[in-house]
């Protein structure tokens, strides 16, 4: 079962999703205000306001590195709004090793070098070690094409650190997490961190760069690097290929396990 926690770590993006020393917000030093603030207010207002894509259809390199090992794969990402993704990590001559389809509420994931299959809700716990329960599911696709939800950063407060730079901190649902975001000089997001609101801790961050040109008024990542305290490992999205945005059909998104798989239904015990 361990190598199968793993391989599903590097596949789960969300991986979206180190244990080790626990990072900590940058040092800021002044909450803006006057005009300052409402131009950074207006560059928030603007990122959060734009159009964008809506799916991706691309080739992949996955990473992940935990207790000094780094592992890399070629893989194939298939991905909707709001939370629908393909992925197949594949070998060298480009044929899928491990095959994952996932919804709003289920997954299944396929091992094909043991013919085995697994299944079950993207509520388990076992998923959450990859996909903090903190970020809901639903939020995914947001990650993955670097934009936030306009609620996240309903009221947000803006600070500037001692280099100048703007962060923008934004309240969450829960009452225990902030969102803090740092937009690059073209207005697309370079970082978006959620932390302890108590203690400042990094929970999950995702940075952003390599930014790629899409068919709608918005920029992808063409680089995301995962890492936090809520992670136990850090990942890293670097997409080789673009080959299109348009709409990709729900049924892409389903996988039907050969009948020679053994199939097992993973629970809260796993």
């Amino acid at each position: 079962m361990r190598a199968v926690r793993s391989e599903f770590a590097c596949i789960c993006l969300a991986a979206l999703l180190l244990g080790g020393c626990a990072a900590r917000l940058p040092q800021q030093t002044t909450q803006l205000d006057g005009a300052e603030l409402k131009r950074a207010e207006e560059r928030l207002s603007r990122f959060l306001s734009q159009t964008c894509v809506e799916a991706v259809d691309s080739e992949a390199r996955l990473t992940w590195k935990a207790y000094a090992q780094q592992e890399t794969y070629p893989a194939s990402v298939q991905a909707a709004a709001p939370a629908l993704l393909r992925l197949a990590l594949n070998d060298p001559l480009g044929r899928p090793l491990l095959l994952l389809a996932a919804d709003e509420k289920s997954f299944t994931l396929a091992d094909n070098r043991k013919a085995q299959g697994y299944t079950g809700s993207t509520e388990l716990r076992f998923v959450r070690r990859f996909l903090p329960a903190f970020i809901p599911i639903n939020d995914l696709f947001f990650w993955l094409s670097g934009r936030v939800r306009p609620e996240r950063m309903q009221a947000a407060a803006v600070r500037v650190d001692r280099d100048g730079g703007l962060w923008w901190h934004g309240g969450s649902s829960d009452g225990k997490t902030v969102h803090i975001l740092a937009l690059d000089a073209k207005n697309r997001l370079s970082r978006h961190m959620v932390a302890d609101k108590k203690t400042d801790e990094i929970l999950f961050e995702a940075r952003y760069s390599d930014h790629l040109a899409t068919t709608s008024n918005c920029a992808w990542p063409g680089r995301i690097e995962l890492s936090g305290k809520s992670l136990e490992a850090e990942y890293a999205i670097e997409f080789s290929e673009i080959f299109s945005f348009a709409p990709i059909d729900r049924q892409r998104f389903q996988i039907k396990l050969p009948p020679h798989f053994k199939v097992k239904e993973m629970t809260n015990k796993d």
